[in-house]
């Protein structure tokens, strides 16, 4: 027989935005490379932490997730809409262990020798305020961006 539990507080619907702007000097081409292999294999979160184990199966329905090993992992989303090298949206939970869904759209456009990336990160559901706090702040999308433009520097020196 089990046992009951009191029932929490409730949770109200939260609403998370990022929305960002960058311009990168280098070519659409090795931009779009270079956001899907920081999405992929190449992404941690941080400068000095681990790489995260990640596989990005870049066409339409394609998975993005965690490869643990042994069947385990966690599911980030699926690739909503691809069209290399100017768009990539993903939609799914993300790193999120909530109720909540979140869509990520990368748009690219290439303007006199600069790539100008229109990005954002709009989840809706129980976002924990935990998760809200870190996903641009401290952590989350503002090193990512910091993360890939060195990737791109580090791909345009010989």
């Amino acid at each position: 027989m089990g046992t009951a539990t009191a029932p929490k507080a409730q949770q109200n619907l939260q609403v998370l935005e990022v929305v960002r702007e960058v311009e990168i000097a280098a070519s659409i081409d090795i931009v779009f490379e270079t956001v899907l292999e920081q999405l992929g294999p190449m992404l941690s979160c941080g400068e000095d932490a681990p790489l995260l184990d990640m596989k990005l199966e870049a066409w339409p329905g394609g998975r993005w997730f965690r490869d643990l090993g042994n069947g385990a992992g966690h599911l980030w989303g699926h690739v909503q809409a691809i069209r290399p090298p100017e768009l990539l949206e993903l939609h799914g939970p993300m790193f999120m262990s909530a109720a909540a869904t979140s869509h990520v759209q990368f748009r690219l456009q290439e303007v006199d020798g600069l790539t100008r990336l229109d990005f954002s990160h709009r989840a809706m559901g129980l976002i924990p305020l935990e998760l809200q706090d870190g996903v641009d702040v401290n952590q989350g999308w503002t090193n990512y961006f910091a993360k890939l433009r060195g990737c791109v520097d580090k791909r345009l020196k010989p």
